[in-house]
């Protein structure tokens, strides 16, 4: 292997950083567009119901839990993106380079001991779960969330 060939650390370092920051703020891109869609989703959903037009309120709460299950199946992927630069870097901060570098510097060592509960995967993913369960329960029994009123007709189609 030629001297022009080898990689350096470093340059591992940037690479693998690189991975990790762009899986990173992908995940947080892709939450805060369900946020978006979530928002509009509910809007049409707490309309039609409003309305008394009880087969579109069904299937905005069909197309909005098959979302919300999208969303969580783009969230799993991305987490396994994460954890590629995740892994190399932590494997990284092992190389002969950085064995000798004080503990508070190895950050994805010291990260690794997090607690599940103040995870993004913990609460990403239950925020997808409960949306896919509430909206197939209003699916399955739109009225118990928003009772038609007097005022209303039932418009079935």
């Amino acid at each position: 292997m030629t001297t022009r060939e080898m990689v350096t650390t470093r340059e591992m370092q940037e690479y693998a950083w690189g991975w990790f920051e762009y899986h990173a703020g992908q995940r947080l891109v892709e939450f805060r567009y369900f946020l978006i869609i979530l928002g509009i989703l509910v809007l049409g959903l707490g309309n039609s119901l409003k309305d008394g037009n009880i087969s579109l309120a069904i299937w905005i709460a069909l197309a909005a839990a098959l979302i919300s299950g999208a969303f969580l199946m783009i969230e799993i992927r991305n987490e396994q993106l994460v954890n590629v630069g995740r892994a190399a870097l932590s494997k990284l901060e092992d190389s002969e380079e950085l064995r000798n570098a004080p503990a508070e510097l190895k950050l994805f060592h010291a990260d690794s001991k997090r607690s599940l509960f103040v995870s993004h995967k913990l609460w990403f993913r239950l925020i997808y779960s409960l949306c896919i369960a509430v909206f197939l329960f209003v699916a399955y029994a739109p009225t118990t969330i928003l009772p038609p009123t007097p005022s209303t007709a039932v418009k079935i189609k």
